[in-house]
């Protein structure tokens, strides 16, 4: 049995005050109106990019130092790539705030991390005896920091999945009902493919650090996917275009 379900995403409670404070900080990060619809005072569809140029104030709630010190090298792998700032500062006042969660790994995405005025916003494993795994996660949870989702959700993305070997793998039965927990954690983190509607997107990236791991016995025709240790060329090229420097014209992606 794997009882180890990897990063969540924390999902706003008050999809209208997420939107309100995506909209207030980038504006870039407003839907389109669907045709023939009338927008209502909030909409479900945006996403959630800083304004290009700020400083994001990351805190750590706990930790010691080597684990700060680690997690500060792996976040500024990003920083090459985008017209952003981190400033990791002392006390418990930042944008961001990171504590331990010994055994997980989570986020909010992007701008949600404006809904809470005190508090976490990311949780991090101390997996210090194995810094290419932790460095890998810490870079995959700034991805959403930056505003990304999971790849392995891409809206284009045709993962073989064999539903029974996913849940038997988690202790999960297929035949259960459709509200069953562990279930519907599985739909919601593996199974579930984003709307394109709703999210910006490059092409389908197998070596995005977005990326979750799959399992070869999870899937049918041998299909896997290994944990990814570093940023990809497309990672860094789609967080360029997110980001961009005023001089610099990206190409779409």
């Amino acid at each position: 049995m794997n009882n180890a379900l990897p990063c969540q995403i924390k999902v706003a409670d008050d999809i209208n005050a997420s939107y309100e404070v995506a909209i207030a900080e980038n504006p870039a990060n407003r839907g389109a109106s669907t045709p023939g619809r009338r927008r209502k005072r909030a909409a479900v569809k945006h996403t959630h990019f800083w304004a290009p140029g700020r400083t994001l104030r990351i805190a750590f709630l706990s930790g010691d130092q080597v684990f700060k010190d680690a997690t500060k090298a792996a976040a500024n792998n990003w920083l090459p790539h985008i017209n952003l700032k981190f400033d990791f500062v002392d006390g418990e006042e930042g944008d961001i705030r990171i504590i331990v969660a010994p055994g997980t790994y989570w986020s909010t995405v992007g701008t949600d991390a404006l809904l809470h005025e005190e508090g976490p916003t990311m949780g991090l494993s101390p997996d210090m005896r194995m810094p290419a795994f932790f460095a890998a996660n810490v870079m995959h949870e700034f991805g959403h920091v930056l505003g990304a989702q999971h790849e392995h959700q891409h809206p284009e993305m045709t993962i073989p999945w064999n539903r029974r070997k996913l849940y038997e793998a988690f202790g999960a039965d297929e035949h259960a009902d459709e509200d069953h927990y562990m279930r519907t954690m599985l739909d919601e983190r593996y199974l579930k493919r984003l709307d394109a509607n709703e999210v910006r997107h490059s092409a389908y990236d197998p070596k995005s650090i977005m990326h979750y791991a799959i399992h070869e016995e999870w899937t049918d025709d041998g299909f896997k996917i290994d944990l990814n240790l570093v940023l990809s060329e497309k990672d860094k090229a789609f967080m360029a275009e997110a980001y961009p420097y005023p001089d610099v014209q990206s190409e779409p992606i």
